[in-house]
């Protein structure tokens, strides 16, 4: 049956009676739930225009913060250009387009001994903004910059609900940029005593500053180039300061300072240096498993990259060692204490030119690959043959004259870690490496056209892939650039199908001692089978001509010579102890003669990039670099007459050791080794005990966590901005 309207009221009494007491209830409760859903309406618009907010100046201050380090690094220049360029990129970025209505500019000192400059600049804008920048000058650590956003949001909703008008939003932003003009020569992270420790005969001579975040324990046998940095109770004051300037390469001398350099000082207290946590990205593109073998090239050993156990040379183990450039992982330590040993890779040229006298007969003092007592020095002679047919004999001019020969060590090398770019030693065959020219030989010819001159490598140059020769008409008269490109030839016991890359076909010597470069390629060729310089007549070998120094083609000059040997710690250089040094950085390309095109100072691949005043600015990559890792437990010892002697380079951030922070090991460079790294030793938790009679420089920088020098060492550490590790650039840590 259908109920009626009246049987539904009927229905909805309780016991029979009418509820109107109760009537009503459904709209006051409505009523209150539109109120709380406005409520949450407004908080949730609120809450996300907050939101919003929050966003925007985050990215206004993450922005602005980065933009002030980069101003900073490229101008150093705080209120001229940082700090207006980084407000302007804030304003930007927050479309705050009226400008600050004030601008407050104020300058204090913080830190140990308020020694930090500490600058800061409050400014306000329309619409409840405020920017806080605190830029602070933390030496070593680089110059920070913080940055804070605050405005006062109103409220659209919120306040109708008796809820403040305003809420405050803010933003934080931390940016650091590096300053390398102020990268200590020596840090030792330890906060102990004497975390820095020179004690009896020793001498250490610094080129950069000393920094202990410890203290220093020093005497005047300190010969300080730069400042002495200590915890409270250092005894920097003890120390000797030397003048300096920052030329790379200077040598420090007593004072009085002439006019433009600068003699050190004490500072203590000073604040403390954090460890710079730099990276070793490559390691694991050389995973390969590599182990020692002695004269594996005859007179020579070639070593690998890869990981080696255990590496110990010892007593009568020694031999001269040229190593391809790479990471080498020593995973179980690395000792050196065999007498007559040297490892390296540094690429010479046989029988080394005296850099007094380039072009002439005159050989070096103390050859490289001689150092140390290994006599693994290649060499070379020439000798005349004659008969051959007219049309392939030597002419010189209408007599019997002399003929000049000179020899370059060449090889290609490759660096295999995709991830660093650009890389031009990536694909095969990689970088072309050529030494500096060897000595002049000279070997004369009679009035006839049927003589050919033959080089025999008696001893093969430790590294040498290839040796280019040139030829001087004149003879050995002392003019290099009379010498002419003649060919390139394979070293004894390398082969490569006509170009490179070379491999080895066996131990060297592979046809004897004394084998002859023959069928050479890129030049004038030599008709006749079996011999070096052929079928030229004087007239073709002149003029010569200077060329792109990764080019070769007939009469091109030689590449540029050896220098003196460094003078640093010990002047001059002791008699015989020290090899001479690589030519210094140049562009590659006329007028431009190409420095050292083959170690170090080779960085330059392409024509094209560079600059005269700094032509590695654009080159990621040192062809022929070595790093060495020590993973955590293995330890460096050498001692003895053990020697290494390695240069690092631009894909290794010129970190030539690495070992991670938690290796703490006790490594030990003791006895009268001429032992080099050409770049930063960087072993953050390692500690390092420098005794007996190390030349200078051991390197270029050292890291490390605790360093005591002792004994009558002559030690030296001779920070260049060329072979150290590069400032961070701008980056948010915060």
């Amino acid at each position: 049956m259908r109920l009626s309207t009246n049987n539904m009221r009927m229905f909805m009494r309780k016991d029979g009676k009418r509820g109107g007491p109760q009537g009503g209830q459904a709209i006051v409760l409505i009523a209150l739930l539109i109120l709380v859903l406005f409520g949450m309406l407004g908080l949730a618009v609120d809450s996300g225009r907050a939101y919003v907010d929050r966003r925007d100046q985050q990215s206004a201050v993450d922005a602005s913060a980065l933009a002030a380090g980069d101003w900073y690094e490229n101008f150093s220049d705080l209120y001229g250009s940082t700090l207006p360029n980084a407000k302007a990129v804030y304003q930007s970025n927050l479309h705050l387009y009226g400008g600050p209505t004030s601008d407050v500019d104020t300058t204090t000192f913080v830190g140990v001994g308020n020694s930090l400059q500490q600058d800061t600049d409050i400014v306000t804008y329309g619409g409840g903004y405020a920017l806080t920048i605190v830029a602070t000058n933390t030496q070593f650590n680089g110059y920070q910059f913080v940055f804070t956003s605050t405005h006062q949001l109103p409220l659209a909703f919120m306040q109708l609900f008796g809820g403040n008008p305003n809420i405050t939003i803010n933003a934080t932003a931390t940016a650091i940029v590096g300053n390398q003009r102020q990268t200590p020569a020596l840090l030792t992270l330890s906060t102990d005593r004497c975390s820095l420790n020179l004690t009896g005969a020793a001498t250490l001579t610094l080129l950069g500053d000393a920094y202990s975040n410890g203290t220093a324990c020093v005497d005047p046998n300190l010969q300080e180039a730069g400042n002495c940095y200590g915890a409270a109770g250092s005894n920097c004051s003890s120390a000797t300061y030397y003048c300096y300037n920052s030329t790379p390469g200077f040598v420090p001398y007593p004072p009085p300072c002439n006019p433009g350099d600068t003699q050190g000082q004490p500072v203590v207290p000073a604040p403390t240096l954090p460890d710079p946590a730099y990276l070793a990205p490559s390691v694991p593109y050389y995973s390969a498993a590599q182990f020692y073998n002695p004269n594996n090239r005859g007179t020579w050993t070639e070593m690998y990259p890869g990981q080696y156990g255990t590496f110990h040379l010892s007593g009568g183990s020694g031999s001269c060692a040229f190593l391809n450039p790479g990471v080498y992982n020593w995973t179980n330590d690395y000792k050196s204490d065999a007498t007559g040993s040297l490892l390296s890779n540094e690429l010479k040229a046989p029988r080394e030119q005296n850099y007094t006298a380039p072009g002439t007969t005159s050989t070096a003092g103390i050859q490289f690959w001689n150092m140390n007592g290994t006599n693994c020095a290649g060499d070379f002679s020439v000798t005349v043959t004659n008969g051959l047919p007219g049309a392939l004999g030597l002419k010189h001019r209408s007599g019997a004259g002399n003929w000049g020969i000179e020899l370059t060590s060449v090889r290609w090398d490759r660096f295999i870690d995709p991830t660093i770019g650009p890389n031009p030693c990536f694909g095969s065959p990689g970088c072309r490496r050529e030494s500096a020219p060897s000595a002049c030989v000279s070997a004369g010819t009679d009035d006839v056209s049927s003589a050919a001159l033959d080089v025999h490598i008696l001893k093969d140059a430790p590294g040498a892939q290839y040796y280019n020769v040139y030829v001087n008409p004149n003879g050995c008269d002392g003019l290099q650039d009379n010498f002419a490109f003649v060919n390139r030839f394979l070293a004894p016991g390398w082969n490569d199908f006509g170009g490179p890359p070379a491999f080895t076909l066996g131990p060297y010597p592979n046809g004897g001692a004394g084998a002859i470069l023959s069928s050479g390629v890129g030049g004038y060729p030599c008709g006749a089978p079996g011999h070096t310089v052929c079928a030229i007549n004087y007239s073709a070998l002149s003029p010569t001509s200077l060329c792109f120094a990764q080019t070769r083609v007939s009469n091109c000059q030689a590449p540029d010579n050896e220098i003196g040997p460094q003078c640093f710690s010990s002047c001059p250089p002791p008699a015989g102890l020290l090899s001479q040094e690589n030519g210094a950085f140049s562009l590659q390309y006329p007028p431009y003669t190409g420095g050292d095109v083959a170690n170090e100072n080779y960085c330059q691949v392409s024509p094209i990039p560079g600059n005269p005043s700094s032509p590695c600015a654009t080159a990621k990559i040192t062809p022929g670099a070595v790093q060495f890792y020590f993973p955590n437990g293995s330890c460096f010892d050498q001692n003895a007459q053990g020697a290494t002697y390695v240069y690092s380079g631009e894909q290794y951030n010129w970190i030539s050791i690495y070992s991670p922070p938690a290796n703490t090991c006790n490594n030990t460079m003791n006895g009268g080794a001429s032992t080099q790294f050409i770049g930063t030793i960087y072993t953050p938790g390692a500690n390092w005990s420098i005794s007996g009679g190390d030349r200078s420089p051991l390197a270029g920088q050292v890291i490390c966590y605790t360093a005591s020098v002792s004994g009558g060492g002559s030690v030296g550490i001779d920070f260049n901005p060329n072979y150290s590790p590069a400032p961070p650039a701008a980056r948010l840590i915060n």
